[in-house]
Order: C-alpha cells, then structure tokens, then sequence
C-alpha cells in the first residue's frame, strides 16, 4: 500500500441507500468544500449521516447552539473522471489526527473543506502529511454532501470541527445547485463570507499547525527518518547494497542484467516538512553513478540527458529520482558479464516514512 488511501467507494454508508453512481465533474478546476457520504454531523439528537440532513433540520455548532439547515449541496463523481484529479479526490483524516478523539473516527473530506484549528479555518488539502492526513490515489465512486446554515459556521463532523457551507461563487459545481435560487429567490447575503480567518497555502500560520500535526503523528507511531532503503531492483529482483558509508552505495549487478532500477522510500517534502511546499514526489539525490568492471569503467553525472525515467530535472549539484528511477540501457550494455554499481548522493535533510506500523500493514 502506498503512503495514501486506497481504492474504492469513499462512501462510508450507515445502514442508509445510496445515490446512483454519478459524475457531475466539468473540465474546470473544482476545490468546493465537502463531507463525503457517512460522515456524521452532530444534531441535538445525536449524531446523523450528512446525505440523510434536510433543509430545517438542526445540527449543533461549535458554540454549543443549534441551528437550522438553510440548503443541502450534492454532488458525485465517477471514479474514472477524477483520476489524478488532487482537487476532488477525497481527504482521510484519521481518528485522532488533530488530538486525542479528534476526529472520533476517520472524518472523509474533500480537499478544499476547512477545519476549526486554532481559531482559523484550513483547508484539509493544506494539512496532508502522508500519514495520519492523506488523500485516495483512486476511488471507485465518490459522493460529496455540504450544509449551509444562514450564517457560515463550525459544525462537529465524526467528532471534529469543520466548517459548514459559505457560497464562494461554487453552488452550481453542486448537480442541485440551480434549486437554491427557487427556494430563496430574494436572498441577498454576502458571498465569500467567513465565520473565521480561511489560511491560504502561504499562510504564515500554517508552519505552527503542520509542525504540530506532524509532532502528533510521529507520537501517534508514525516516525520519520533519514534512511532512503536504497537498493536496485534488476529484472524483477531485489538487489541490496554490498556496503554502504555516508553517500555512497555500492552494488553487485549480475551478468546478464536486463532492466535495473534505482529504488528508495520515497517522501513529498510538503507533507514530511512544516515549512516546505514541494509537493514532488522524491526518492535519493543522484550526484553520479559509476558502473565498473574487470576492464571498464563509465560515469555518468546528474546533468546526463539519459537520466530520464523515474528522474526529475537536474539541480545543478544532483538530479532526485521519484523513489523508482531506471538505469539507463547505456550504462549497462557494456557490461554482460555484471559489474559494480556505485551510487553517489549528496547530503539531503529529507525524512521517509518508516514501514508500516503493524495494524497497517494487516490493513494493507
């Protein structure tokens, strides 16, 4: 399992029916707020599924006062229409992500839905650490409910506070949106509207909040360290490193080798480091690789134009893999009869997820 949720309907329904599958997706970018279906908001009778919420019905606020349901936006999407789509690809964040029982349970939203910390509104796309706040690589179906009360406010959804509906020029991204215009024809309230400061991805105060989250989840077990896990995969097989000092690997590749693959952990920076915003997905930092054997040897350096798949762009000093970088043919050609591998980094501050923590990896 990769370092964010799996597959499959995000649609964790309570003993209610379901819409039929939908997808009411356009080609514009969409980040309008969601909870997805199951997600239990608290009413003075207790808590209830969003989707089964009704105009009129009353949900309880972080004030501790309950207050009337104004309108109900739906939306869904097909699974096959979102893919890639980091936008509207649902958000998980785990029971007790922002603190002991909160949320109460996994709390499923989409990445443009804030949540009450600190007295400042987040949106969740903000916050993802790759561990106990991560986002679906893929789902089957997905379903999307928001409540918009008369004024925008902090409701208790799975036991955390997140924010209810405020029109930001986005009801029609919801299939209902054109039936808010019938049911109050003559409404005038101020768009953009918000019950508490929303932070933007440059807030400065999002540094304190991520540090806190990412302290939090280390507490919780999910630890972060500097070992890479280097080692190459060759038609297939695992190849480990005969030795291994500072920034240099070396490894044995049989004769005969096909493909090879440089292979690590692998880490967003944006998601391991408070303060970071690179949101690529990087393995090692390749400085040169030397391939030699009993009378040959070739370099080649990270500014090479054939270090290409599973790379990213070079950087002057070095060129990071994506966690799977492949060795180019070239390299390898000469020497049928296997070589040494030598792998030169240079010196990273970037952390990895550790393995999986046994009740993940029983998930998995």
């Amino acid at each position: 399992m990769s370092d964010v949720v799996g597959s499959g309907h995000v649609n964790r329904d309570h003993g209610h029916g379901h819409n039929d599958d939908r997808n009411d997706d356009d080609d514009g970018e969409d980040n309008t707020p969601c909870y997805c279906r199951g997600s239990l908001i608290l009413t003075p009778e207790g808590e209830a599924p969003v989707e089964v919420l009704k105009v009129g019905d009353r949900v309880m606020t972080l004030s501790g006062k309950a207050r009337p349901i104004r309108w109900v936006g739906r939306r869904a999407y097909d699974g096959r229409f979102i893919i890639g789509r980091a936008s509207i690809l649902p958000i998980r964040v785990s029971a007790d992500a922002l603190s002991a029982g909160v949320p109460a349970r996994d709390l499923w939203i989409s990445p443009g839905h804030a949540l009450y910390i600190d007295g400042v509104l987040v949106p969740a796309e903000h916050l993802l650490n790759g561990t106990t706040i991560t986002q679906a690589e893929s789902v089957e179906t997905v379903e999307y409910f928001h409540i918009e009360l008369d004024e925008h406010d902090v409701v208790i959804a799975d036991g955390a506070p997140a924010e209810s509906f405020s029109d930001c020029d986005n009801r029609l991204m919801f299939r209902n949106g054109s039936e808010y215009a019938r049911l109050y024809p003559d409404d005038q309230r101020p768009s953009w509207d918000f019950c508490a400061p929303r932070l933007e991805a440059d807030a400065p105060e999002l540094y304190a909040i991520r540090a806190a989250l990412l302290e939090r989840a280390e507490a919780l077990g999910h630890e972060l360290d500097f070992d890479p896990d280097l080692h190459l995969v060759v038609d297939g097989e695992i190849v480990r490193p005969s030795s291994a000092a500072a920034y240099l690997y070396r490894f044995e590749i049989p004769a005969g080798a096909g493909t090879a693959w440089l292979a690590s952990r692998s880490a967003i920076p944006a998601q391991v480091e408070a303060g970071s915003r690179d949101r690529r997905r990087l393995g090692v930092p390749v400085e040169r690789l030397a391939l030699y054997g009993a009378d040959l040897s070739i370099e080649m350096w990270h500014g090479h134009a054939a270090l290409d798949e599973g790379f990213h762009s070079d950087e002057r000093s070095h060129r990071w893999t994506d966690g799977l970088g492949r060795l180019p043919e070239v390299l390898l050609r000469p020497f049928a009869e296997g070589c040494t591998l030598e792998v030169h980094l240079i010196p990273a501050e970037l952390r990895y997820r550790s393995p999986q923590l046994p009740q993940e990896a029983a998930a998995a």
